[in-house]
């Protein structure tokens, strides 16, 4: 379990005693439907407020009468798909439940504004109540609500839930941040960040969420691939009515079944996510503008458009809801002087891919210098970033694999960053510019676990390591036969040391001023719901040597 330091510092705790009297008053924090703190996109750094020098709350926002709020009268539980917390700060989480009494069937949910009250405490029971609100819940974002509760102690553990009328929610944990400024002998254990990534529901069974919520995270980072946009059979049935999602309500009610599953409820309840996406959150393979055909127009931008508002409304994210067909998703979280993670998003913004999206042998457009996988604007956002000044650990949350995957020039797969090597080159180039030695990667979509460092020269495996990449496995998702058959080569890559495309599972990062452990954990079947999960292989990366070692 992670520390739980509710006065980590005198002047923290000198406000604190303040707060409380505050909160006696009737008092409490901020409760907002769709609206964020803060300008930007950084939601660990650019928070609207300067976060220099020994950080502490301040007081909580006033957040309205709790006792005026009407019981609705609604039948059957509101909240079956449990409830989340998402985007820490060092002050502030963002809180997420969405009221619906049919998870795959949103027209069941009665089409009318309603009120309900969020707690938040400093134990599970929530004995002791800290702060209190009340949160709009409309039709128009299928009734999801995202809480902004400030004014909360640094490096410090909640409990929080949800009532209407006499429906009361799951209860979940939450934390917030250290400071930003907390100096690496702050860390007297290691920050502990989980890693998930496709979980196509049809391909079997949420062990490895279970497992995660067991493990009580600091932080978990979700690399994409939250739903599949397509259904079918398999190991387990799609029952929300449609073969593939391409509208607005066909998306929800995807989520609803994804979201109703018990073990995923717990993964969400047992720590904030920092989610990011993939591809399939709206269809396989797109990139950007168009569809994986490589067509665009009105149809597509009407299918992306619900897409990302479904997703948004799934998920606890500090940011407004999207009004159109794109949503500024990139962000930062700082963790002190000992981590900064960018959180890319590797879709929304790239050029269609090269080689009319085949892999096989690489075309002339790969090498074209005007092509972006970031788009300038996020590619900008990098650079500045990393020129603000690093942390211990810079580590990047990628949707795709970063390593280059080249047998000798005769295969590219051009949904990776394979397909945008010069895009690649020029990460490269910023960490070197701003001086950044100890970065990592952590990426998915490729459904296999893998270790191994992308070359100084991505071209040259000789010309040594240069960041370290962890590729995380898929919860469930199963690699295709393709893919399979180089699994054995890729092993034998001089950058490569290990690659597996048969467990499934998570992997767990632990990381202090000197190393980062990565532990993979691994279930031995998700074909069944109470399959055991442990742990297959341990990796090591020392501080100043990139390149991973094993260990266990």
């Amino acid at each position: 379990m992670g520390r739980d330091r509710r006065t980590p510092r005198a002047a923290s705790r000198a406000v604190s005693l303040d707060r409380r009297e505050l909160l006696r008053l009737g008092l409490g924090a901020v409760t907002l439907a769709a609206a964020c703190k803060g300008e930007g996109a950084d939601t660990g750094a650019d928070t609207g407020e300067d976060l220099a020098g020994t950080c502490g709350p301040e007081a909580p926002t006033q957040a309205g009468d709790t006792s005026a709020v009407a019981d609705p009268g609604w039948q059957g539980d509101p909240f079956q798909l449990g409830v989340a917390s998402g985007d820490p700060l060092h002050d502030r989480v963002i809180l997420w439940t969405r009221l619906c009494p049919d998870p795959v069937d949103v027209a069941q949910t009665p089409a009318e504004e309603v009120e309900l009250v969020w707690e938040l405490g400093a134990d599970p029971e929530l004995t002791e109540v800290l702060q209190a609100g009340v949160v709009k819940a409309s039709p128009e974002l299928a009734h999801a609500v995202h809480v902004d509760v400030d004014g909360l102690e640094p490096d410090t553990v909640y409990w929080y839930r949800f009532r209407l009328g006499e429906h009361e929610s799951p209860v979940g944990r939450t934390r917030t941040l250290p400071c930003a400024d907390a100096a690496l002998d702050w860390f007297e254990t290691p920050f502990r960040v989980a890693f998930a990534t496709c979980q196509k529901y049809s391909a079997g069974f949420y062990a490895a969420h279970r497992d995660l919520a067991e493990h009580q995270p600091d932080l978990v980072v979700f690399l994409g691939d939250y739903i599949y946009e397509s259904g079918g059979s398999g190991v387990r049935d799609h029952s929300d009515g449609v073969d593939e999602s391409f509208a607005l309500d066909e998306y929800r009610n995807r989520y609803g079944l994804y979201r109703s599953d018990p073990d995923l409820q717990a993964s969400h309840a047992a720590a904030p996510w920092v989610p990011t996406w993939d591809d399939h959150e709206v269809e396989n393979n797109y990139a950007g503008s168009v569809d994986s055909g490589g067509t665009g127009g009105a149809a597509w931008d009407a299918r992306r458009a619900a897409a990302y508002r479904a997703w948004y409304e799934h998920m606890p994210v500090r940011m407004a809801p999207p009004e159109d067909d794109s949503l500024p998703l990139h962000r930062s979280v700082r963790v002190g002087e000992l981590l900064e993670i960018l959180v890319l998003d590797g879709r929304q913004h790239r050029d269609p891919q090269p080689c009319e999206g085949q892999a096989g042998q690489p075309c002339e457009e790969v090498w074209d210098e005007d092509r972006d996988f970031l788009g300038p604007e996020q590619e900008a956002w990098v650079a500045e970033r990393l020129a603000a000044g690093p942390a211990r650990w810079t580590l990047f949350a990628s949707p795709v694999v970063m390593l280059p995957m080249d047998f000798g020039g005769v295969f590219v797969n051009p949904d990776q960053w394979d397909g945008y090597p010069l895009a690649r080159q020029r990460l490269l180039d910023a960490l070197d510019a701003h001086g950044v030695t100890d970065a990592l990667v952590f990426s998915g979509d490729i459904h296999a676990s893998g270790v191994g460092w992308i070359p100084d020269d991505p071209a040259d495996p000789s010309s040594g390591p240069r960041v370290t990449e962890f590729v995380v496995p898929a919860a469930t998702s199963g690699a295709t036969e393709d893919l399979e058959a180089l699994g054995p080569l890729l092993a034998l890559q001089e950058h490569i040391d290990w690659w597996d495309f048969v467990g499934k599972g998570w992997v767990l990062a632990e990381l202090s001023a000197e190393r980062v452990t990565v532990r993979y954990r691994i279930c031995e079947d998700v074909r069944f719901p109470e399959t055991t999960v442990s742990e297959a292989r341990v990796w090591e990366v020392v501080a100043g040597s990139p390149g991973a070692v094993e260990v266990g």
